[in-house]
């Protein structure tokens, strides 16, 4: 990873702990309970609404109009494109969250199965309402996170999740302290109210001074009809009526999660939100710090090369990230345990989560490919080809839900995480074939060789983690708190290097260089190498 890639990917990691810390305090307080599901719920529509502006997909559509702009050598009208894309469309999300809020019980109704309950209901609806009005700073912030990337300024935008994760906890841990100082219930009131606050402060007021810093320049302009404005709105519109893959997961678990019993919501987030954490550190960083550099190659002409950048940076992080994904895998009980398993979070929802985890597993493989392989095509401005495919497979594997989710055919919650690492893989596979196709192959030989035999890897040391699970199961079920985090880290510490050293062994350039990389690393530790 470059000095960028190591910024993001350090903070999406701090973020990603601090994100695992704030669902260790839920699991505390609510364990798998009707109140957990309802917040769980809550972010439906305020995730909905994101979507629908496209907030998480704005640095993509921004950066490569704002870069066209900057290698013509019009700045000047660059930042009349910022300033009218922020106020026009602000605007717009202004007008849909105000209705949103007035019938956000309505909303989350009819976009549930059955097996919501009024209780479970009016309580989602309560923490909605607290929720929603933090996706206003959360488009702003988004905006200006891009401007700062397109000036290759990656550290201020790096630390919205962090800062946002805080005030979540941080709003949590005060409302807990309330209910024990009162004696009255708040329930999770406190982690609703630090979303508003944390988009506020990482989002918004951060990044002002963030992109002030990069000399931004902005103007009260709305004109909905300037050219700049409809291509914007037609590069928008796909990812909007689209449906990615993690869209689509999050959606999933709210909208089916209820069929699985009371708990059923609760379980398939805590389970999400630690693979995840892998798709954070390791896709998320790669294809964030790349994208820049793609749209780039693009205005540039220059194809061949940003074939190669693609394929580098796909097989360089599919190589560290089995590891991870095998260390995952074979201590997902410990991780579980070590994470959550205090208060109301009892010792059969950790059985039951570390099987929902593991099942999850493969989807992060999907996952991490697609965050750069979507950008790529971004990067070239054809939003509707990843949009169609990624869209059109998830609305393939609906029926599948339904169909494998039902009681009689045994499945159960599994059926979840089970039909949406099928579906992220295809979706892969998909991407590959369209983007080959229409691009070439720079590239693409040599990196789809490495990564295969990084999955040849996997299936070794998923052999040795059944093994070393069996082995140590009654051990992890029975140690202590520090007796089991000394394990968790030895044994994962022990499988990543093992991982990539059979990778090494099966001839991966990669998994040669990452080694020599972390070997040198050290050896200068210990004074042993200059």
């Amino acid at each position: 990873m470059n000095k960028a890639a190591v910024i993001v990917a350090v903070s999406m990691l701090l973020s990603r702990v601090l994100g695992i810390f704030r669902e260790m305090l839920l699991a505390h307080a609510a364990g798998v309970s009707l109140e957990k599901n309802a917040l769980d719920l809550a972010f439906m529509i305020p995730d909905i609404l994101n979507h629908v502006v496209s907030t998480g997909f704005l640095s993509i559509i921004f950066i490569p109009i704002f870069t066209g702009y900057k290698v013509a050598g019009d700045e000047k009208a660059g930042w009349k494109f910022f300033s009218n894309v922020l106020n026009t469309f602000g605007l717009a999300l202004l007008i849909l969250v105000i209705p949103a809020f007035i019938w956000m019980k309505e909303l989350i109704s009819l976009l549930t199965v059955d097996g919501v309950t009024p209780e479970l209901l009016e309580r989602a609806t309560y923490y909605g309402r607290i929720i929603l009005p933090g996706q206003i700073f959360i488009f702003v912030g988004s905006i200006l996170v891009a401007v700062q990337h397109t000036r290759k300024q990656f550290l201020i935008p790096s630390l919205t999740g962090l800062i946002y994760n805080i005030a979540i906890v941080g709003g949590g841990a005060a409302g807990l302290a309330l209910t024990n100082y009162t004696g009255n219930d708040y329930g999770l009131a406190g982690f609703a109210w630090g979303v508003p606050v944390g988009a506020f402060i990482g989002f918004f007021a951060l990044q002002i001074f963030g992109a002030k810093r990069g000399g931004v320049h902005y103007e009260f302009i709305i004109e909905p009809k300037h050219p700049d404005i409809a291509r914007y709105f037609k590069m928008m519109l796909p990812m909007s009526l689209g449906v990615g893959s993690m869209f689509g997961l999050e959606f999933i678990i709210r909208s089916f999660g209820a069929n699985f019993g009371t708990s059923g919501i609760s379980s398939l987030n805590y389970a999400y939100r630690v693979m995840y954490t892998l798709v954070a550190v390791f896709g998320f960083s790669v294809s964030v710090t790349s994208y820049p550099d793609m749209a780039r190659l693009v205005k540039e002409g220059d194809f061949p090369q940003l074939n190669r950048k693609i394929w580098k940076s796909l097989s360089r992080m599919f190589c560290i990230l089995i590891p991870a994904v095998v260390a995952v895998w074979a201590l997902s009980f410990p991780a579980v345990r070590i994470l959550f398993e205090r208060g109301a979070f009892h010792r059969e929802t950790t059985e039951a989560i570390s099987e929902i985890l593991r099942w999850y597993l493969p989807v992060s493989l999907g996952l991490c490919l697609q965050a750069v392989l979507v950008r790529s095509f971004y990067a070239c401005e054809r939003m509707w080809v990843p949009t169609l495919l990624n869209t059109g497979i998830f609305a393939a594997t609906i029926p599948a839900y339904i169909l494998l989710g039902a009681p009689e055919v045994g499945l159960g919650i599994k059926s979840v995480p089970i039909i949406g690492a099928t579906g992220a893989i295809l979706q892969v596979i998909s991407m590959i074939f369209m983007w080959a196709k229409k691009n070439g192959t720079d590239g693409m030989k040599e990196a789809l060789f490495n990564m295969a035999r990084a999955l040849v890897a996997f299936g070794i040391m998923i052999a040795a983690a059944v093994g070393l699970d069996h082995i140590s199961g009654d051990f992890v079920r029975n140690a202590g708190f520090i007796a089991l985090v000394v394990y968790a880290c030895a044994a994962g510490i022990a499988l990543f290097t093992l991982t990539l050293i059979i990778q090494r062994y099966l001839g991966s350039k990669d998994a040669k260089d990452i080694l020599n990389e972390l070997l040198g690393k050290v050896l200068r530790k210990l004074h042993l190498a200059h």
